[in-house]
């Protein structure tokens, strides 16, 4: 079994372009995929989520907005959720993706109790809170 095998949360990207505002947001994402790695390391959940983040380009224009759910694997008991990225310029690219990443987990929160999979993501929705909470102390 791998870390990401067992971790409960992770996060991964997808660019659309590589121009230099793609390569922002793809370093922003990058940080807070190791934030959200280091926090769930011990974390346990009965479903594992991925959240994949979509930034639009030139070459791959995003296809949908906000989030949705994207495939669940039953023999891992991963699901992934897609959230999309503008790609565009933003202020705090951090808080937008916080933003996303809360709405994503609400999203699975949503699939895995319409599904009978779990009750709810209680140990990913207090690690998004602490991202959260981090963001506006800042």
């Amino acid at each position: 079994m791998t870390d990401d095998d067992r971790r409960a949360l992770m996060i991964g990207a997808v660019l659309g372009d590589s121009h230099e505002e793609s390569m922002l947001w793809s370093k922003a994402i990058g940080a807070l995929s190791q934030t959200v790695q280091a926090l769930s390391a011990e974390l346990s959940s009965r479903v594992k989520v991925v959240v994949m983040y979509h930034v639009g380009g030139r070459l791959a224009p995003n296809e949908f907005e906000g989030v949705r759910t994207g495939r669940f694997t039953k023999a891992k008991s991963l699901l992934v959720v897609q959230a999309a990225v503008s790609g565009g310029p933003a202020e705090d690219h951090r808080a937008v993706l916080v933003s996303l990443l809360s709405d994503a987990v609400s999203e699975a929160e949503r699939y895995v109790v319409k599904e009978g999979l779990a009750d709810g993501l209680p140990e990913i929705r207090d690690l998004v809170q602490r991202l959260r909470d981090a963001s506006h102390a800042t």
